[in-house]
């Protein structure tokens, strides 16, 4: 590895510079000037919903969504979504998106621009309540040129309430209660939020509670071990200084504690034992905008900082148990402007972040060592060109440096870059249809998990252990995709109201250096592997297709979408595991009683899975599951306030079982929800 000098100066001081040039370029406009919607301007400055990446690989996933829905997971939330799948099995806390074929360190997520890296062994990533949000939005594909490490396959960006999503018009003061209970597994969660707006302030303060029992899979069987409770807290405050200057301060916490095996994907045994979990998920994150150039120009300065912590205690390990504690920080500044001039429109910025990993046992550090740290910093610039409103060429790059070193091993310091370009050219060839080519290189630097990872796995019996072997030479994988698309919109086709949309996309992602945890070194005579590590495989190719097409006349909402991926192992052509079953979506809504009353069916066709690996023994067969859900939300008179929801998912109780994962999932599922907003 190279050793990087080409970038001295310190992340914060970068973040000073820009900041205060931006800061320089407000004081240019006058106090004359509108007062900015800020809801608005925080669009503008975002990177996957930029102005200049208004693409349909974006998907948004609204509150009103949300609240049809009622899920469980932020995974659940995207489970309709061509080409994504739900991971990690039917234990809610431990479920993440797989998105086209890549799933886990290969997804980048974020909560209000806020990086949330924490990654380790079987332990789930997502630490938020759904109902804290108002919207999910899913990128699906590689997206480094604009958001770095960790984004190959895709991102997902959640954001949180705040008061100038729930107050109406003329309001300076509300609130809500909420109520929710399931059938499966008896859960039920009590929500409450008091949000506000008095002068130059807005406010917000949005909780729950929540708490559930065993969930039984498709059948009726019990899943043992899958009980939890979790509180959540989001506490936010927003203060406009001026016209053209926002900050904006949000403050997020979450308990959960729970009694799974070490691996929720699996059922308590030998090598899955029991562990009382409590999870704690603690962020801050400081947000301020700044508006100049008469509005056109917006700068973002994002300052943020993780702390997630994993105490677990195993009975089972010997007369006293074993506490084991795993701690991820993570510290970060992001910068993200938005300019229209210069004969486009340009997104660009800086990214700084610096994770720090602790890991103990019994008050020492663990026998499996990951005590170690990253560093990294990143550039990034996009533009769109438009020529003649019908052409539109899209070129961006980023460049990244990133360190990393262990406090356990001699000789661990890394560091490497990574340049990351991407390009993407549209024709707007009639009224009705837009046609796209994209090329996207991206990479994801190697974890510290996976360089760093010594001591015991696991053991057969008596002193024969598997035990990790760490490679701290790990090579950063790289992706280069490839996608074709056409978009579709037309109107007034049966009825002078109605619309029509729709979407293709064919795609091509050729992944080097592939990282992938391997049992090797047998034992010359029991012939049991004696060693883990994770090595660089030879390139893996994903490949696929989505269909889409949504249709909209007076009451109806009708949609059906189509996704399909392989993966290939190009060294020896075989196929890849983790790989998602093709899906057929069709979702049905319709409006009753002047659009206070919706009722919606949705219906998820899953072939089985047969493109499996050797060595895969296990079958995925196909399954079929119908969802349902009525929302009553009267608009006048004396129950203004109130809404009522109704969602069932599984309604045929299918026991089925995701690919590649070893549990069946929850069966049935009737929830109920009942809120009133004052």
């Amino acid at each position: 590895m190279g050793q990087i000098k080409t970038l001295t100066l310190h992340p914060l001081a970068v973040a000073v510079v820009t900041l205060s040039a931006s800061s320089a370029l407000a004081q240019t406009t006058t106090s004359q000037q509108p007062v900015i919607q800020f809801g608005e301007v925080v669009v503008a400055a975002e990177r996957n919903l930029a102005a200049t990446e208004k693409d349909a690989r974006t998907v948004v996933v609204t509150r009103v969504q949300l609240e049809e829905q009622l899920p469980e997971s932020i995974a659940q939330a995207l489970k309709y979504e061509p080409n994504v799948q739900v991971e990690g099995g039917p234990r809610y806390s431990n479920q993440s998106p797989n998105i086209r074929g890549l799933s886990g360190l290969r997804v980048l997520q974020t909560i209000d621009g806020a990086r949330q890296n924490f990654n380790s062994g079987h332990r789930g990533t997502y630490q938020v309540d759904p109902e804290l949000l108002k919207q999910v939005e899913v990128k699906k594909g590689p997206a480094s040129s604009l958001w770095g490490s960790g984004a190959i396959g895709g991102v997902v960006a959640m954001t949180t309430k705040r008061a100038s999503d729930l107050l109406n018009s003329g309001e300076s003061f509300g609130g809500y209660l909420k109520e929710e209970l399931g059938s499966n597994g008896d859960s039920t969660e009590t929500s409450a939020a008091l949000y506000g707006q008095s002068g130059h302030l807005d406010y917000l303060v949005n909780g729950s509670v929540s708490d559930h029992d065993n969930l039984e899979i498709g059948g009726g069987d019990e899943l043992a071990n899958s009980a939890s409770e979790n509180a959540a807290l989001l506490a936010r405050a927003g203060f406009q200084l001026g016209d053209r200057q926002r900050v904006d301060l949000s403050i997020r916490h979450n308990n959960r504690e729970e009694d799974v095996p070490s691996n929720p994907n699996a059922n308590v045994g030998t090598s899955s034992p029991l562990v009382e979990r409590d999870i704690t998920d603690q962020n801050v994150t400081t947000n301020y905008w700044v508006q100049a150039l008469e509005g056109k120009h917006t700068s973002k300065f994002t300052l943020y900082r993780n702390d997630t912590q994993f105490d677990e205690f195993r009975p089972t390990q010997g007369e006293n148990g074993q506490q084991d504690n795993t701690e991820v920080q993570t510290t970060g500044i992001a910068i993200t402007n938005a300019t229209r001039g210069f004969g486009g429109e340009w997104v660009y910025g800086l990214d700084w972040y610096k994770d720090d990993v602790t890991t103990v046992r019994d008050g020492d550090s663990r026998p499996a060592n990951l005590n170690a740290d990253t560093d990294v910093l990143g550039l990034y610039a996009q533009a769109d060109f438009t020529f003649g409103d019908t052409f539109t060429l899209t070129p961006g790059v980023r460049y990244d440096r990133f360190e990393a070193k262990s406090q356990q091993l001699t000789d661990s310091a890394r560091d490497d870059s990574a340049v990351s370009p991407s390009i993407a050219a549209a024709v707007k060839a009639t009224d009705w249809m837009t046609l796209t080519a994209s090329y996207a290189k991206a990479f994801r630097a190697p974890g510290v998990e996976e360089m760093y990872t010594q001591g015991t796995h696991f053991c057969y019996f008596g002193p024969f252990c598997n035990t990790f072997v760490p490679n701290p030479e790990l090579e950063a994988e790289e992706a280069r995709n490839t996608e074709l698309r056409a978009d579709f919109a037309f109107s007034g086709l049966i009825s002078s109201n109605d619309e029509l949309s729709a979407s293709a996309s064919v795609f091509r992602n050729k992944v080097d250096n592939f990282i992938e945890q391997l049992v090797i070194n047998p034992h010359p005579q029991m012939g049991f592997p004696m060693n883990t590590t994770y090595l660089n495989v030879d390139e893996a190719e994903l490949k696929g297709f989505e269909l889409a097409a949504a249709y909209l006349v007076n009451d109806l909402v009708l949609g059906l979408s189509y996704g399909q991926t392989e993966g290939r192992d190009l060294a020896d052509d075989s196929y890849l595991g983790n790989i998602p079953a093709n899906k057929w979506v069709l979702d049905l809504g319709y409006y009753f009683l002047q659009r206070d009353l919706k009722a919606g069916l949705r219906t998820s066709v899953v072939s089985a899975q047969d493109q499996l690996p050797e060595s895969e023994t296990r079958e995925f067969d196909s399954y079929t599951l119908a969802d349902a859900y009525v929302t009553w939300e009267p608009a006048t008179g004396n129950m203004n306030g109130l809404k009522l929801g109704l969602a069932l998912d599984n309604l045929a109780d299918e026991e089925y079982r995701v690919a590649f994962q070893e549990l069946y999932m929850p069966g049935r599922n009737i929830k109920l929800s009942a809120s009133y907003r004052f």
